[in-house]
């Protein structure tokens, strides 16, 4: 088992050596543009169990093809990380966002836990020869990362897809945690059940819809503990903020990382950092740490 807290040179000098770091754009603009073939954003139609998905592709520089990220936001999706993708992009790679079934005007109907399927139709996008080619994707690095619910998404979607090649998730929440706490009456499941109701970005869902969504669905589909056979042969990257309340490190991050630590064949990153669940004063440091676990394994 590899376990890497290592970090480079440059990510190393921009957390702990350079006086106001946090003024610094962790990859900054340094490659020359290329005139045929310059940065771009496409806005795509992708399909998932015939209903459209809006998405965005934000294109590296040069006519590639070149390793691509999949972004995935999470409940409702109110923090998209795209200072994220825009760094990630600067760093030579595509990045694609959207948004799932029923989410923010997507066609069809929210379901927490079956977003991994649409995570399944977007690699089938990017993977199909037509439009791998016009959109400078290398089908062969394809990567996921995601935050909150889309952490969730982003392991259980990865540890079904042999293809991937990293798969990294940000504060990931641990379905399994939420449907223990139905059988409790966990004030803080609660609290989301509520949160639920509020939500009226996502399509024919609320409180109710969630609890027999979580009711309704195996244990072993939502636990994330035990997600690491189906990611073997994959770069994982773990990272939770330290103050986050929504998905404490203690319950939901610590337990992932020793289970997947036993693994040999998965190459895990993570990382325990100053921030809340959204990584509200840490997003340059969060961003360096997600370009160097890209730049050594994604790439």
């Amino acid at each position: 088992m590899l376990v890497v807290r290592r970090l480079s040179l440059f990510v190393l000098i921009t957390l702990m050596v350079v006086p106001g770091w946090a003024n610094v754009d962790p990859m900054p603009q340094g490659r020359p543009l290329s005139e045929k073939k310059p940065p771009a954003i496409e806005e795509l139609t992708i399909v998932s169990a015939g209903k459209r998905m809006p998405g965005l592709l934000y294109m590296a520089n040069g006519p590639g093809p070149h390793p691509t990220l999949v972004l995935l936001h999470g409940f409702p999706g109110n923090e998209k990380n795209l200072d994220i993708a825009q760094a990630v992009r600067r760093s030579g790679f595509n990045v694609l966002f959207f948004h799932y079934r029923g989410a923010w005007g997507a066609e069809g109907s929210y379901r927490a836990t079956r977003l991994n399927e649409d995570v399944a139709a977007v690699l089938a996008f990017l993977r199909h020869p037509d439009n791998a080619s016009s959109l400078r994707v290398e089908p062969t690095r394809l990567s996921l990362l995601g935050h909150s619910l889309g952490g969730f998404t982003a392991l259980a979607a990865g540890r079904n897809d042999d293809q991937l090649v990293c798969v990294g998730a940000m504060s990931p929440v641990n379905l399994a945690l939420w449907k223990a706490g139905l059988t409790h009456k966990d004030a803080n499941t609660q609290r989301v059940l509520d949160y639920a109701d509020s939500l009226f970005m996502l399509a024919d869902f609320n409180g109710e819809v969630l609890r027999e969504e979580l009711q309704s669905t195996a244990t072993a589909e939502l636990d994330t503990t035990g997600f690491a056979e189906g990611l073997r042969g994959k770069s994982v990257l773990l990272v939770t903020g330290e103050q986050d309340l929504v998905t404490p490190a203690k319950q939901m991050h610590t337990p992932v990382v020793e289970s997947y630590a036993k693994e040999s064949t998965i190459t895990l990153h993570h990382h325990l950092i100053s921030g809340d669940h959204s990584f509200s004063w840490s997003r340059i440091p969060l961003t360096a740490l997600i370009i160097d676990w890209l730049s050594s394994d994604c790439r």
